[in-house]
């Protein structure tokens, strides 16, 4: 609504489609490879923080984390559009918004998957014929797992296909709130339980930055 308003180009994942941080990274980097003017890009989630908290990530045209002068100029410029009661936000309807021309919907899946041999030795990860779980935690890379397993031939289960953004799902943390954070073994209590199951099992965050590792020993 305000993207678009504001007469910016937008690409978005088809068909409503989660969309992870490395996916970002990935999208903005292939696509300053090919055009002059360059891309940046936005992520919503709470990270591995309760759900309520939930924020605005923001990838520079280098694909990373914005550094901490960005990040503050962000949080200056927003805190001063709230103390306006954001007077001067350009903003339209979400139907007109999609569709508008600037709104273009991509596969933003297959490329970073089909991109990842090019970084990490799947060949090797198939040789080992690793039984290998993963539990998304409700996050946005579910869709992601499952093509990397389909497409690199790995016995790989999604233990868990939960989407719901209040994480009800979620066993809680140690302090009793829901926080996915994947470094908790609170928080990674269902896979935990599976861990026996598995040669090797993942858990990640919500925007998939971070993952925890369990193995059986």
């Amino acid at each position: 609504e305000v993207l678009i308003a504001n007469g910016i180009e937008v690409i978005v994942q088809e068909n409503n489609g989660y969309t992870p941080t490395p996916g970002i990274s990935h999208a903005i980097l292939t696509y300053n490879l090919k055009h002059a003017d360059k891309a940046d890009g936005i992520v919503i989630t709470p990270s591995h923080n309760p759900p309520q908290d939930g924020g605005i990530k923001y990838n520079p045209p280098h694909g990373g984390p914005a550094e901490g002068e960005l990040t503050q100029a962000i949080e200056d410029r927003a805190n001063a559009y709230i103390s306006q009661q954001l007077a001067g936000v350009k903003r339209m309807p979400i139907a007109l918004a999609k569709q508008s021309e600037l709104l273009k919907q991509v596969d933003l899946v297959k490329p970073y998957v089909d991109d990842l041999v090019n970084v990490v030795d799947m060949a090797a990860i198939q040789k080992a014929k690793l039984k290998i779980g993963v539990d998304p935690l409700g996050g946005s890379g579910i869709d992601y797992w499952r093509q990397i397993g389909n497409a690199y031939q790995l016995d790989l289960t999604l233990v868990s296909e939960a989407i719901d953004p209040s994480f009800q799902f979620m066993s809680l943390d140690k302090d009793g709130v829901i926080r996915m954070d994947c470094s908790s073994p609170y928080a990674m209590a269902g896979l935990l339980a599976l861990k026996d199951e598995y040669d090797l099992a993942f858990g990640n965050d919500p925007d998939y930055d971070r993952h925890g590792i369990v193995t059986p020993k």
